[in-house]
């Protein structure tokens, strides 16, 4: 029996309380690919120093998963899949313990940076056994861009 996903969420930052609550901040679709280029400074001494623009880089997520109906263990992959290619782009295990089936399971994912290198439609997926859980759909886009 696979366990039932009730919840993916995709956020800047998830963490949890000292009283166990889940805080999810900065949750998100999409990503936008800037053409920014890295400006130089000339400092007072003579040395140059290059410059990026601030809050431009997805920097490192989190996922967010709630579970029910998990079996005392369970094998669970969460994968980052390019739709347009279909292709899995990076993938974690996760090894889920449960004594009461119909207790909800609260999983925190940090993740690695999300360096997508062009437009497109991606997902994040639950996946049990083989078999897809749920996803979280991600749209890639350039800055300007309507495409979704």
């Amino acid at each position: 029996m696979t366990p039932v996903l009730q919840a993916l969420v995709l956020a800047e930052k998830v963490y949890e309380d000292r009283s166990g609550k889940k805080i999810i901040a900065g949750t998100f679709n999409r990503v936008v690919l800037r053409a920014d280029k890295p400006r130089e400074q000339v400092l007072p001494d003579g040395t140059k120093q290059t410059l990026l623009k601030g809050g431009m880089h997805a920097g490192s997520p989190s996922a967010y998963i709630s579970l029910t109906d998990v079996a005392r263990e369970t094998r669970l992959s969460l994968q980052f899949v390019n739709l347009t290619k279909n292709v899995v782009l990076f993938g974690t295990e996760l090894h889920v313990t449960c004594e009461d089936r119909l207790a909800t399971v609260e999983i925190i994912v940090p993740l690695p940076p999300l360096n997508v290198p062009e437009e497109g439609s991606y997902a994040f997926e639950v996946v049990c056994e083989g078999e897809i859980l749920g996803s979280h759909r991600i749209i890639v886009s350039h800055e300007g861009s309507d495409k979704e």
